[in-house]
């Protein structure tokens, strides 16, 4: 028998990661799994921030600023979905590098992730968290794309 004790949702705040989430929560509410959501704060580019785009300024305390904030946007989201035993966990660093450490680190027995479904162009130049997830994770991997359920067999 399968046993989801763990189940971690890494969300971006997007619409995709919100469905990602919804997924998470009714598995976890079915199997009675501690649901951990996950948000990886990426470092600051420097590059967007000069001037004429940007402010040309970083706060030194940049990092746990952007690291509060995400804390508190994760514990929103776990609000909404009224999961019993749920937690939010923020880190910094490399979005899927940080993920697998984080499931790892949670020893978790499902990852849950939304993807973006972009085009093949913009995958193969920009690549996908979640497809570097699926691909580097210990243990299984869940994809979740918008739309997914509107899907309907022929």
């Amino acid at each position: 028998m399968i046993s989801l004790e763990k189940i971690l949702v890494a969300v971006d705040f997007s619409d995709h990661a919100k469905r990602a989430l919804d997924y998470g929560a009714e598995l976890a509410r079915t199997f009675g799994s501690q649901l951990i959501v996950g948000h990886v704060v990426a470092k600051p580019d420097f590059l967007s921030q000069i001037p004429p785009g940007g402010e040309g300024y970083f706060p030194p305390n940049a990092q746990e600023i952007a690291a509060d904030e995400a804390k508190q946007e994760c514990e929103q989201w776990l609000r909404q979905v009224a999961v019993k035993d749920a937690k939010a966990v923020v880190v910094s660093g490399t979005p899927f590098v940080e993920i697998i450490k984080l499931a790892r680190a949670e020893d978790v027995d499902l990852i849950i992730v939304g993807t973006h479904g972009r085009g093949v162009i913009a995958h193969a130049l920009l690549g996908s968290v979640a497809e570097k997830v699926v691909q580097k994770a210990s243990c299984p991997v869940l994809t979740v794309r918008e739309g997914e359920h509107d899907f309907v067999m022929p």
